[in-house]
């Protein structure tokens, strides 16, 4: 084994270690610090692994100036279209403190986790641009802790928040720290490092928010990191073709912002924005109308006239969301109430609940096949159900 390889190994031991020291004892344990303590951390492993596989330095040519004012422009376009959108479905105030002294706190731990993640990063695919499995597995490790870092505590059982979870926090994570890699192998580390202090920390600064929802936001996180690598893969490949251009307005053409703004209007149409929202069916309980793995598009709906008999409505039930049809509307003369009693198509009996209107979330207007298959298997696999 080279002497190379057994550096690698020591920091993402280390690297590994502390992952699971902080899912099972920080996380549990002293929450209340676990910023602070993974910044020290991490800044350590920064530390150790210039010190082991040294510091290449990020040489400024065209090519990686370039990738980078281009991440900046596509995050300027990013903001915005999502400001732009927020004057139509309004703002919501920073939960933060704005006090000078309360953004020094509150940006601290994070700006140095992000700075010495990406030092770690960089100085591993830097040094092992001949070992994929390093880099991927370095990629994997950072993401992991990142996640556990940022996900709450979750119900297991509450499988719809398991969905939300998962769609606004992991996999726009996942596609994040991809696409970071990629670009670090590439170009170096300034345009991930510049996205991730923009993108991550934004929020701590901003004194309003576009109130674009969870599902908006998720794919949000999703895509723009995407986004970014198609311009940057193709401008890495002009460059690796002998076509060497100084990156200006004509490179992301200003005609790509009404594109940009079509998809997000898209995505609003289709992904539970707006009036709509989307959730996955963890049972077979609707079968065979909708099955488990499905996911279905909710409208809400504003006044009981909306409900009918035979819909297939969504409600709330302690902190379980439930999709079942409703197959009575029963008007309580005495209390002045009505309720809403509803069926599993599977099922043979009604089901034993009095529903409200306060209880109803919506009614089914979509269903699609299969797409939340990967979240049941992984709720599952956690309940040690696989």
């Amino acid at each position: 084994m080279s002497k190379r390889m057994v550096k690698n190994i020591s920091i993402l031991s280390l690297l590994f270690i502390y992952t699971i020291v902080y899912r099972l004892y920080i996380f549990e344990r002293v929450l209340k610090y676990s910023e602070v303590i993974t910044a020290a951390f991490l800044m350590v492993l920064a530390f150790i692994s210039i010190l082991l596989l040294g510091y290449k330095k990020d040489k400024k040519t065209q090519i990686k100036q370039n990738v980078t004012r281009m991440t900046i422009s596509i995050i300027i376009i990013f903001f915005l279209i999502s400001y732009g959108l927020g004057f139509f479905v309004g703002f919501l105030k920073n939960a933060y403190s704005l006090a000078p002294s309360a953004i020094c706190d509150n940006l601290f731990a994070p700006v140095i986790i992000i700075v010495s993640t990406e030092i770690i990063r960089y100085v591993i695919i830097s040094s092992n641009k001949d070992k994929k499995t390093v880099i991927i597995l370095t990629t994997v490790l950072l993401t992991i802790l990142e996640l556990f870092i940022t996900l709450k505590p979750l119900n297991y059982a509450d499988f719809a928040g398991l969905f939300k979870a998962i769609t606004a926090t992991v996999l726009p994570i996942v596609s994040k720290n991809i696409v970071i890699s990629y670009l670090d192998f590439h170009v170096g580390y300034k345009s991930g490092l510049v996205y991730r202090l923009i993108m991550d920390i934004y929020m701590f600064i901003m004194p309003i928010v576009p109130d674009l929802g969870d599902y908006l936001t998720s794919m949000i996180g999703i895509g723009l990191p995407f986004i970014i690598y198609i311009y940057a893969s193709r401008t890495i490949n002009e460059y690796n073709n002998g076509i060497e251009r100084t990156y200006g307005r004509r490179t992301l053409r200003w005609f790509d912002i009404p594109a940009y703004l079509f998809l997000v209007i898209l995505i609003c149409l289709i992904s539970g924005f707006f009036p709509y929202f989307l959730i996955g069916i963890g049972s077979e309980s609707m079968t065979p109308k909708i099955n488990k793995g499905d996911a279905v598009l909710i409208h809400k709906v504003d006044e009981p006239k909306e409900l009918k008999v035979g819909d297939v409505i969504a409600f709330r039930l302690k902190d379980k969301t439930i999709v079942h049809r409703l197959v009575k509307i029963e008007k309580d003369k005495d209390k002045n109430k009505t309720y809403y009693r509803t069926k599993g198509d599977a099922n043979n009996s009604i089901d034993n609940i009095n529903l409200t209107f306060d209880n109803i979330r919506g009614k089914v207007i979509l269903d699609i096949p299969y797409i939340a298959y990967p979240t049941i298997y992984l709720t599952e696999f956690l309940n040690g159900e696989k």
